[in-house]
């Protein structure tokens, strides 16, 4: 298995290879493409932030800063695509008679637009001479840092618990969030999900099948919170085409009505994610980051 150093640059490795490999599909426009390079970057800015100390952080923390802008401009390109295939999707099966006013076109043009601009912004990135040097660097060894010999078995597993603390502590404010505050907390919490997912993954290569049951939890919890997020910016997105929409002297009915079902579908995952959020909080799954 070798130090963590071997165990981390392997995983970063691995990852570049598949950002690599969707690029080709994300100047397509393939919107599976764009999502396998935006799940590579993020596993790629995780893995180098919660095994820092494995590695060079005068190289690795600017490489994060590149992965986080990247990461963006991909999110911007695949979020807009998903939002216009649900509210497509929702329209679709309201009833004919409840659809008052040219709801599909104004959708349909609106997140086209919004998809076409952030495509155009990725075209932008990959072309650029910023993409060819951050793939360069993440394509090398990158240089150790000062616990790269450790042994993994015993490293890795501790950095992991820091993410997963990490988790926790996202957890508690949600709780006590106010009502206004609730859904960026919740956010935070999808996020630290997520963070502490990809750590387990990493730790997977030396701990095993515990590492991955808890990165399962992490990913379960991200999975369901992602859907009450999604919801909550479908509703944001429905307000301001119903503004745009009374603006013109159409009827905002139909916004109103598809707004009512996305915040009924933000409160079911809400309702259906104590479950997953309970378990990920247990104590039992996590003995191998001890």
């Amino acid at each position: 298995m070798g130090s963590a150093g071997d165990v981390v640059q392997g995983y970063v490795t691995a990852q570049v290879e598949r950002l690599l490999a969707a690029v080709p599909g994300v100047r397509a426009g393939d919107d599976g493409a764009v999502h396998d390079a935006r799940v590579a970057t993020r596993r790629l800015r995780a893995a180098l932030s919660v095994y820092r100390p494995v590695l060079d952080r005068e190289v690795t923390d600017p490489l994060r800063d590149e992965l986080a802008e990247l990461g963006h401009v991909l999110g911007a390109a695949r979020d807009a695509y998903v939002e216009g295939h649900a509210l497509g999707s929702r329209l679709a099966r309201e009833d004919p008679s409840l659809v008052v006013g040219p709801v599909e076109r104004r959708v349909e043009e609106d997140r086209s637009a919004a998809r076409l601009l952030a495509q155009d912004r990725v075209d932008a990135w990959l072309a650029s001479a910023r993409f060819d040097e951050l793939v360069a660097t993440l394509a090398q060894e990158l240089p150790a840092g000062p616990r790269a010999s450790r042994s993994p078995g015993k490293l890795l597993p501790r950095r992991a618990r820091r993410a997963w603390d990490r988790l926790d502590g996202a957890m508690e404010l949600a709780a006590t969030a106010r009502a206004e505050d609730r859904d960026e907390a919740l956010h935070e919490v999808r996020k630290a999900a997520r963070r502490a997912r990809y750590a387990s993954e990493v730790a997977a290569a030396v701990v095993g099948a515990p590492a991955r049951r808890s990165a399962k939890r992490a990913h379960r919890v991200q999975e369901i919170l992602g859907t009450q997020h999604d919801a909550v910016t479908r509703q944001e997105t429905l307000r301001r085409l119903a503004h745009q929409a009374d603006l013109d002297g159409e009827s905002t009915f139909t916004y109103g009505r598809l707004h009512a079902l996305e915040q009924r579908a933000g409160q079911a995952a809400l309702d259906a994610a104590a479950k997953p959020l309970r378990r990920v909080a247990g104590g039992g799954h996590r003995r191998w980051m001890r």
